[in-house]
């Protein structure tokens, strides 16, 4: 095998690894961001007979804000259809209304947990979690997060086993040329070195164009979503952990399918 076609036949699989690996990482961030998007949108809304005494935290998941909802904006919308009499006796008997802030948007059985844990306080009259449309939420986001995951998951074992394909071949056609070394005194580590190179040669440039596409496309993101979308999206900086993900896959796949499989080479 020539060293231009093997190092195309190496780069190619790891090319289409790595840029799904990106995506699966891009597209968990997205979906990471839209859920603390919504979970600063999403509220808790319980009804109290007296004034609700604050606490920290419910069914062990963090409060950030407990919002009063002021029974004057309820009255003054309904205070034109009721006589004088009537809207003194509702400012009597009207309830507390509060908006409950989560520090995190919860699971579907998370949010069953704080609502039992709500109606346990005798003070809570009533209590609306919006859990029809909160499931739905997120199944959706749970249901893309499995499927990029899945996705990977089937790309990672194909290259995978393209990479190995590739790497016994380079075994097979230069077994006589391993085996002249050995006699010789040295090691098949040291025969192997041209695949070494190889598949150093791959990974490095396989990591380095990933990373400037990702730098691009992130760079160039405004030409191509929409503006409603761009505050889901991550900005570069955002990406640095993420890259150094990239390079440590692009250099660990090839090499652990090499070593792997020069042992077993070494055991035939």
């Amino acid at each position: 095998m020539r060293p231009l076609n093997s190092f195309f036949s190496f780069i190619v699989p790891l090319m289409v690894l790595l840029l799904t690996f990106a995506i699966y990482l891009g597209m968990n961030k997205v979906v990471v961001k839209y859920k603390q998007d919504i979970a600063n949108d999403y509220s808790i809304v319980i009804i109290t007979k007296t004034p609700l005494i604050k606490f920290n935290k419910i069914a062990g998941v963090n409060i950030k804000d407990i919002e009063i909802i002021h029974r004057e904006n309820i009255i003054k919308g309904i205070k034109n259809k009721l006589s004088q009499s009537s809207l003194n006796m509702l400012k009597v008997r009207l309830p507390y209304f509060y908006k409950l802030h989560l520090q995190d948007f919860p699971t579907t059985r998370k949010l069953k947990e704080i609502k039992t844990a709500l109606q346990k306080i005798k003070n809570i009259k009533q209590i609306e979690t919006f859990s029809k449309n909160h499931n739905k939420i997120y199944s959706i986001l749970v249901l893309i997060q499995n499927i990029i995951l899945v996705l990977f998951g089937i790309i990672l074992v194909l290259s995978f086993l393209i990479l190995a394909k590739q790497i016994k071949i380079w075994f097979y056609e230069h077994r006589e040329r391993i085996d002249i070394i050995q006699l010789h005194g040295g090691s098949i580590m040291y025969a192997s070195k041209p695949i070494i190179k190889i598949v150093l040669a791959s990974a490095t440039v396989a990591s380095i164009t990933v990373a400037g596409l990702i730098y691009g496309f992130i760079s160039n993101i405004s030409l191509i979503i929409q503006p409603e979308l761009l505050g889901l999206i991550p900005n570069i900086q955002d990406f640095t952990f993420d890259i150094i993900q990239i390079v440590v896959v692009a250099f660990a796949i090839p090499f652990v399918t090499f070593f792997w499989l020069l042992t077993k080479y070494k055991l035939q």
